[in-house]
Formats: C-alpha cells, structure tokens, sequence
C-alpha cells in the first residue's frame, strides 16, 4: 500500500477477516463464558467505533470501557446493540449522565454503592453494577476478606441490581504463578461466602486477555465472563496465542519522503548522534514519534522497505524518521511503502519487537498510534 492509495502518509492497517477469525477462535476456547470485549483507549487505537460494531457482529455480549465519554460514544456507534459497561470507577460527577443513560457500572466501595442507588432513586431507574472484588491488583474495590457486611449493605440498597462481581490479575502472563492462583482461590472463597449470606451475582469473572490465554481455571466455573482485549488482536504472538491460532490483525506503515545518497561525514538527525563514516543512501520516511515509532528506537530500531530490513540511522523526530537503505534490493525513491510493524515481502516486524525496544509493552505502542494516523480496515 503506497502513500498515494489513500489520504494519509500514515496508516494503520486492521483487518477485520483476521479479527473476526481471531474472535471465533477466543470464543471457542473459552465457550463456557459470556464474552466482554473492551474497547478502551479508542479500542487500544484501532476505532472504537468501527470496532464496537464488529464485535457486535462477532457476537459479543458485551462492550466494557474505561469512562462515561468513551460508553456514550460507544452506545451511539453501536446503537445499543449490547449493554456497554464502564470498568474501573464512575467519578461524581459522571453519574447522573450515567445512570440516565443505562449503563452498567462498576462499584468499588460502599459510598460509590450508596452515591448510585441515590442517584437511580432520584432518576426512578433500575441500575445494572457489577461490584470490584481487590483480589491483589491493590487498585480498587473492595478488599476481599474483609467486605462481607459492607457488601451485604451494598446489596440491601434500592434501585440497584448486583448483576456481577469482578476482580483484575496483576501477573496472569505466567501459568501457575503463585499470586495469581491465590487470586482465584480467594475469589472463588469470597464469592462462596457472599452466597451463603444470600448475595449472588448472575456474572462472575476474573479474566482478561492474559487470563483467557494463561490462566484456565480463571475461564472455568464458578466464572462465566471473560474480557477480551489485546489478545484479540493477536499482535503479541507469544506461545500462547500461537496455540489459539490467533494471527496479527494490524499493521502499521507509512513511506519514503525522500531518497539521498549522503557522503561520509555527514551527519543525521538531532543532536548529531550518528556521523557516516562512508557514502551512504538514506531514505527520510514519513513517521515519527508523533506517529507511533517511538522515539526510543533511535539508532535502535529497524523498518522493512522492499522486503528488507533498514536500520534506524540517528535520532526518531516528531515526523520524520532517517533509515539506511544501502542494502535494499529493487528501486526506493518517494512514496515507496515501508513498515513499522507487520509484513513487508518475506519478512515481519511484530509489535512486539518495537515494543521490546522501548523497553515497554504492546498496549503502550498501540495507543501511542496517534490521531492524525489514518486507520484503514480492509477485510
């Protein structure tokens, strides 16, 4: 795909055929379980709109996001389709919008139970919430061990349905690590102890991505919801996501704004990092860390022009970044393609290489995908 294919010198690339794949796959695996898929973040920097409408045709039962404003414009691009959930915490002043609106909230604490069955009172309204179980994320909710009576308040409230309860795994990337089993079994023993005091939840779930792919005991009875978010995308291909068959969905790329055949001496880039020390052809590309090629891949990293790997000559700017194309088979002069991330001819760059050499993981990268970078869905 070259610069000139559509209007912006940037792209990501989505392919729904992938994701739709990569949905049934999930959904298979863990079929005992209602699917909540999260879309925060403009769905990790994909489009949320465009995605809330393909996993509504993917079949999910539920949207989850992070704040009131991403759940209104989430409601509006999917028509209210599926009940969109907020995760995390409602602030004060978010709740009356909220609770207006129907959706489904989080509590974490008897003053944020009391705040919204206030507010549905006052409304005449009926709300959805799913309680925020602190299992060991050391975040929110309440501390389990120590809320029985508080939650029994909680549950005696008016104009509010405990519909679920949830907690959030720190380190659910390792099979068998030893906090996050404990996690598990202190949650199950919460849950047990809450329905002997006649509190029971129609939703209970403890797994996102990490857990769906790690964690099999997190996806299987007593739980029956599980949140899918990054692994949907299958862009870290780790051993497990191989094994749920899950193949990258995206790709980010630009192109070459210009070609120069630079003498040595010449210095590249800010602050002169990088003197050539022979005649070297240099492609200027049309992306910078205001783009999502982080900045910390200076003299670090590497793009695929033609098939073939270039390094990153001197420092990443807000647009523009220096590669060297000395060794690059075939013609590179203006508009050719090039690729941060994904599949350029026989070779890949995964996302998780660029993240890797920031030092920092696939979430980061993904919502460093700024807004003036055009998202392009094919598929």
């Amino acid at each position: 795909m070259s610069c000139n294919d559509l209007s912006g010198r940037v792209k990501l690339i989505v392919n729904k055929n992938k994701l739709r794949d990569n949905f049934r796959k999930i959904a298979g695996k863990v079929a005992s379980c209602s699917l909540l898929s999260v879309l925060k973040a403009n769905a990790y920097g994909t489009g949320a709109d465009v995605m809330g409408r393909l996993v509504v045709e993917c079949g999910t039962d539920r949207i989850g996001v992070a704040d009131l404003n991403e759940a209104l414009a989430m409601q509006k691009a999917t028509a209210n389709a599926v009940p969109v959930q907020i995760l995390g915490v409602v602030t004060p002043d978010e709740l009356p919008v909220a609770v207006a609106n129907d959706l489904v909230l989080p509590v974490n604490g008897l003053a944020m139970a009391k705040a919204i069955s206030s507010e549905a009172v006052k409304q005449n309204k009926t709300v959805r919430v799913h309680l925020i179980l602190d299992t060991g994320m050391g975040r929110f909710g309440w501390l389990a061990g120590f809320c029985l009576e508080e939650i029994k308040a909680a549950a005696a409230l008016p104009n509010l349905q405990l519909e679920g309860v949830y907690s959030h795994f720190p380190c659910a990337g390792t099979p068998g690590e030893e906090g996050t089993v404990a996690q598990i079994r202190e949650f199950i023993r919460q849950c047990d102890e809450l329905a002997a005091n006649d509190v029971k939840f129609a939703y209970r779930h403890i797994a996102a991505s990490d857990g769906i792919l790690y964690q099999q005991a997190s996806t299987a009875e007593p739980f029956n919801m599980a949140r899918l978010g990054l692994c949907w995308y299958g862009v870290c291909q780790t051993e497990a996501e191989k094994a749920f068959a899950l193949e990258p969905a995206l790709e980010l790329v630009t192109c070459v704004g210009a070609v120069r055949k630079m003498p040595a001496g010449a210095t590249i880039g800010y602050n002169r990092t990088v003197k050539l020390t022979g005649e070297t052809m240099i492609a200027t590309i049309c992306a910078g860390y205001a783009d999502g090629l982080p900045l910390a891949l200076s003299n670090n990293g590497r793009v695929l022009i033609n098939g073939t790997s270039c390094p990153i000559i001197g420092r990443v700017s807000m647009d523009y970044t220096m590669v060297d194309v000395s060794n690059v088979p075939g013609e590179v002069a203006w508009g050719t393609p090039v690729t941060i991330f994904g599949s350029n001819g026989n070779e890949h760059i995964p996302a998780g290489e660029v993240a890797k050499g920031k030092n920092t993981h696939i979430h980061d990268i993904l919502c460093a995908v700024s807004n003036r970078v055009q998202r392009v869905y094919i598929g």
